[in-house]
């Protein structure tokens, strides 16, 4: 017989929304490098596409620390907790 218990609700989806801010790092190294291609400044006597990749590096460090903080802040740890709760193989089956 089927249980008369209610279905279980899933809680509210937080907006994901800030992961948008990871299309930053990709626009970063390969949008804008034929813009910064042609530029024949040598700050530090360093080619300026060299240093444009090693603040690339930087950039990317940190929009990828900010939406790790903003998912933790929008409860994705929560997500994946039940997440992988639900998809535990059981402890008489084999993975």
């Amino acid at each position: 017989m089927a249980s008369l218990d209610p279905p279980e609700q899933a809680p509210a989806r937080r907006s994901t929304a800030h992961r948008w801010l990871l299309v930053i790092p990709f626009l970063w190294q390969v949008a804008l490098v034929p813009v910064v291609n042609d530029v024949d400044v040598a700050p530090l006597h360093i080619p300026f596409l060299m240093l444009w990749q090693m603040l690339g590096i930087v950039a990317t460090t940190v929009v990828i620390a900010v939406v790790f903080r903003l998912d933790r802040a929008a409860g994705v740890d929560d997500e994946e907790r039940r997440f992988a709760a639900a998809t535990e193989p059981g402890a008489g089956e084999r993975a």
